[in-house]
């Protein structure tokens, strides 16, 4: 039972936000039985206070760890079964052993709080025994419960992330491994001589520089989310010529669509047109969204195009490939956040293509969005950068 809608027995309503900004520690709702301690949300300075992620008290079992003093388990135990009976005692103190393996002495002020289906849940605040924690529950308790709603609604987004990142990161790191096993096991069986003819030994060798390219590129991605994240990507902006850049993002693709049977079309009109970009990062964009148009794509075609209208260069990279999902639309452009990880896993490839696109896009001045009509239904990517000023063309 995971709902938001709380009350305290007394019939008023908490704000949480007021709370969390007042007490030298943190506060929670759980729900709460003889045996168990079901937490529900957790808001302040839980970290700070102990030294452990509030992952580790969302679990449910941090209480039960060596965290808190053998002699004091059982008394907390009973102490929140009794406040979630209706029993309220004012407090409890016990110690607690910090990640850094200090010991503190805690106090914990719990009350009663009704759900909005009528389920029972307990509300408290833990904190410094002997520090002043601002006001009590009860004193808080009855104002804008709005305020509460967005906290557990960050709260719980927080939780998410954190958990993203660990399947992020555990995703990359299979992009990693995969090539590189790929380029040691080729390598391995040419220096061993493992090989009937020239032809073969050709064969191995293009496979390990074919895995050493998706390797470099799964490294790259990572190294750009690095920099765009810690401030330090450069953009020099400059006069560009589109048509050639289009020329030159037809000639990197062509032999791989062919290869898988695909219709690949790039144009840009017959005037030129020029853009104000960086034409590095601008080919780069267009090389990822191109690069993931065909690599989702099994059957169709994909098409490139450039069109001048006012003041920008609008590009398109539309494809016949698995589309997207209209419920995941606000997954996209997000870090740590795969679509479909067995899709990505299926496909290679880090997954951060988007991310570092809409970020090297708005770095020059431009706009990138996404369409799509569903699964299956292929996928059109439009993007922006301004055009080269009249005047100076």
């Amino acid at each position: 039972m995971r709902n938001s809608k709380y009350s305290e027995e007394s019939g008023t309503q908490p704000d949480w936000s007021a709370l969390s900004g007042q007490i030298p520690g943190f506060m929670y709702v759980a729900q709460v039985t003889s045996s168990e301690f079901r937490p529900l949300n957790c808001i302040g300075g839980f970290e700070k206070l102990t030294g452990f992620p509030v992952t580790d008290f969302m679990r449910g079992d941090f209480f039960r760890s060596d965290v808190v003093s053998r002699r004091d388990r059982v008394p907390l135990r009973k102490f929140r079964a009794r406040a979630a009976s209706g029993s309220l005692p004012a407090s409890i103190r016990y110690e607690i052993v910090t990640r850094e393996g200090n010991t503190l002495e805690v106090e914990e002020k719990v009350t009663l709080l009704s759900t909005a289906d009528g389920g029972k849940a307990i509300g408290g605040i833990v904190s410094l025994a002997g520090e002043a924690s601002g006001p009590t529950i009860s004193g808080i308790l009855g104002k804008d419960m709005h305020r509460y709603e967005e906290l557990e609604k960050l709260n719980r987004h927080l939780l998410e992330v954190n958990q993203l990142k660990d399947e992020f990161l555990a995703n990359t790191s299979h992009e990693l491994r995969t090539p590189l096993n790929s380029i040691i096991g080729f390598l391995t069986l040419i220096t061993e001589g493992y090989y009937e003819s020239v032809e073969e030994l050709k064969i191995f060798t293009r496979n390990a520089l074919e895995s050493s390219y998706h390797l470099l590129n799964v490294i790259n991605d990572l190294l750009d989310i690095s920099r765009i994240e810690s401030g330090k990507m450069q953009i020099q902006i400059e006069k560009v010529y589109v048509n050639e850049l289009l020329d030159q993002v037809y000639e990197t693709f062509k032999v791989q669509a062919d290869e898988k049977g695909l219709n690949l079309e790039v144009a840009a009109g017959e005037n030129p047109v020029y853009g104000a970009a960086d034409v590095r990062k601008l080919k780069q964009v267009l090389i990822n969204l191109a690069g993931n148009a065909i690599k989702f794509t099994s059957e169709g075609g994909v098409s490139v195009s450039a069109v001048s209208r006012d003041g920008q260069i609008e590009f398109r990279i539309t494809d016949t490939g698995i589309g997207i999902p209209k419920d995941k639309y606000d997954k996209l452009f997000q870090k740590f956040i795969q679509l479909d990880g067995s899709a990505t896993r299926r496909f290679g490839g880090s997954g951060l293509g988007l991310v570092i696109s809409k970020h090297l896009v708005e770095m020059m001045g431009g706009h990138i969005d996404v369409e799509s009509k569903g699964t299956g239904l292929g996928t059109t990517v439009f993007f922006t950068i301004p055009k080269w000023p009249k005047e100076e063309t």
